[in-house]
């Protein structure tokens, strides 16, 4: 069974190679002089390219198609740029966070809950990764092919050098390599946006491991009170129920800290996958035939925005209703069966009370503090990007 702390572990491994840094709190990725060097040098390659495709949107002269394509490559890849430098940023904090959630609760994490987990975190992470890279061999598929049927230059990020009359094997060469950097840009973007859907859901399992906990102890005080001393019962309950307050307060923590660290990411991410989307729609509906290779394009794209704010959302909106089933766990954890004439026994019941009365506060994510991340922001947004005529495939 691999618990939180080797499933955050394994995706920091994942990230560390990606060229964005160690995050993991535990120094086994080292980040030697030559590693900082290939970091820089990957960050330099990226930003140049997106300078120049910023330049290509604003001042360049291109036809109507790759003049398109810089306006949406305009708009997404600073958007990239900046999650991947704020991840970069907040490296160390997202290290302390790692630690705090591997270590919280694992002593009561249990296997179906872990195998759940898993599931969805490797599930969702491969769903995005596949979608996303489809997506770039069908834009390198369909500029090869308009090549070979057009004549026109190879090009799948529009940059403004070289320039588009530039037919030369040195303009083909720098665009190839625009493309082959574009593929491999996607690996640290690729991190900083799973980086805190992982966290999303340890932090939902976290809390479906305290609401278990809170189950448990009270099945173990009803089945240890018919086999040992009630007093002694009672004092394990007691104990059961100080611990799950106390994680409850550790997760309380950790979800202020999440919303701190990846706040900014995850505001970007619906920002990036709503615009993009807009574009992508509108550029469908004035499109009345599309042949079926650049429909795969498209259509792959869009899928993995719409994944993309689906894993966002989705995830964030799991969190707020775990959360709200707690209180009912805690309430409900034994606590009224103790004796209340004894004092140490109330002490139990005040505690419950202010746990079960701070459990029914709302937790909430919030996109740039206003938009909330939550199953019915994403219906929301289905529904009105659904609406936005679609067109027809000519094969």
């Amino acid at each position: 069974m691999r618990k939180t702390k080797e499933i955050l572990r394994i995706f920091c491994k994942y990230v560390y190679y990606a060229g964005a840094g160690n995050c993991w709190y535990e120094n086994i990725y080292e980040e030697t002089l030559l590693y900082k060097f290939y970091t820089c040098t990957s960050f330099t390659v990226y930003t140049t390219m997106i300078f120049l495709e910023n330049l290509a949107a604003l001042i360049g002269e291109f036809p109507e198609v790759e003049k398109n394509s810089a306006v949406m490559f305009f708009a997404i890849h600073n958007i990239v740029l900046t999650k991947m430098l704020l991840l970069l940023y907040h490296k160390k904090s997202i290290r302390k966070l790692n630690y705090e959630m591997a270590m919280v609760g694992q002593e009561f994490e249990e296997s179906w809950n872990m195998r759940r987990q898993q599931l969805k975190v490797w599930g969702g992470i491969i769903a995005y990764v596949i979608s996303v890279y489809l997506s770039l061999i069908a834009y390198g598929v369909a500029s090869t092919k308009r090549v070979l049927e057009e004549g026109v230059p190879f090009y799948t990020v529009v940059t403004y050098l070289p320039y588009y009359n530039d037919d030369s094997t040195i303009a083909s060469c720098v665009r190839i390599f625009f493309y082959i950097t574009w593929l491999y840009m996607m690996l640290p973007m690729m991190s900083a946006d799973c980086m805190p859907i992982t966290h999303l859901i340890t932090m939902t399992h976290k809390f479906m491991t305290l609401c278990q906990h809170f189950n448990r102890i009270r099945k173990e005080f009803e089945k240890d009170a018919l086999i040992m001393d009630k007093q002694r019962a009672l004092e394990k309950l007691k104990e059961g129920v100080l611990q799950g307050i106390q994680i409850h307060q550790k997760l309380m923590h950790l979800g202020d800290e999440i919303h701190r660290v990846f706040g900014i990411i995850m505001s970007l991410q619906v920002c990036e996958s709503s615009a993009v989307a807009v574009l992508l729609l509108l550029r469908l509906a004035l499109s009345p035939h599309m042949d079926l290779t650049n429909a795969f394009m498209t259509y792959t794209f869009v899928s993995s925005l719409f994944l993309l704010l689906a894993l966002n959302l989705w995830n964030a909106g799991e969190i707020t209703y775990q959360a709200s089933l707690l209180s009912n766990a805690i309430f409900n954890c034994g606590w009224h069966l103790s004796n209340m004439e004894k004092e140490s026994h109330r002490d139990i019941r005040r505690l419950v009370l202010i746990s079960c009365t701070q459990a029914q506060k709302p937790l909430i994510l919030k996109a740039f503090g206003i938009q909330d991340l939550s199953y019915s922001t994403f219906v929301s947004l289905v529904y009105v990007y659904g609406h936005v005529p679609m067109y027809t495939i000519q094969v």
